[in-house]
């Protein structure tokens, strides 16, 4: 009687421990994007409502030459972020959405001369998985939606592969990813753990601060 209860004992240890690694592969899926049976990804939808990673502006008047003669708002989903402010490093699944929009002409504001976000004209993501991308650097892949002439953009994108994108991207300081160091609620939130850096009285230690990469 006493080893046939050993034996029930055993099964339901046995299902409590499937059923949690089942769990845990389902949280290692990001939820926030899918393809299609060829390998296409869908265009992710509802990612303003991700986190906020931050945005640059490279006006063309600055520099005639900028690749990206815009504003690029950048948005890291949730699951990934709240994993980068704990360890401090990209996990596997990370996906980054980033919004191309056309920088104003219009440079007399309310507050004086600047620039204005226009519309927006082209979505791109890249997605950190090195079993599915094994051959891309740091298992990075980059895809892209295209906004035709009547302003649609495309339901989903093929891997890109070896573009420009991954020539450009090797230069960040993660590795062929994101460029990190140049979002400020990315930079100060990375290895951060618990609380958030923009609740602090004092940032005067954040990455913020250094600057190392720009000229001032």
């Amino acid at each position: 009687m006493k080893k046939k209860s050993n034996h029930i004992i055993l099964f339901i240890l046995l299902i409590i421990t499937a059923t949690a690694i089942s769990r845990s592969n389902k949280i290692e899926k990001n939820p926030y994007y899918k393809y299609d049976k060829q390998g296409n990804l869908f265009r992710p939808k509802d990612y303003r409502s991700w986190i906020f990673a931050g945005t640059v502006a490279s006006p063309k008047i600055l520099d005639p030459n900028v690749i990206f003669p815009d504003f690029q708002n950048i948005y890291i989903d949730p699951i990934s972020f709240k994993f980068w402010k704990k360890n401090g490093y990209f996990r596997e699944g990370t996906i980054f959405v980033k919004e191309l929009l056309k920088a104003t002409d219009r440079r007399e504001l309310p507050i004086g001369k600047g620039f204005v976000q226009g519309k927006v004209w082209d979505v791109a993501v890249t997605i950190k998985d090195t079993a599915r991308y094994p051959k891309a650097p740091g298992g990075w892949e980059y895809f892209d939606f295209v906004e035709d002439k009547d302003g649609n953009y495309d339901e989903f994108s093929p891997v890109m592969g070896n573009t420009g994108c991954i020539a450009c991207h090797s230069k960040s300081e993660t590795g062929y990813g994101p460029f990190s160091e140049l979002y400020a609620p990315l930079r100060d939130a990375q290895g951060f753990d618990k609380d958030n850096p923009e609740n602090l009285s004092n940032r005067n230690k954040l990455p913020s601060y250094l600057l190392r990469y720009l000229n001032e």
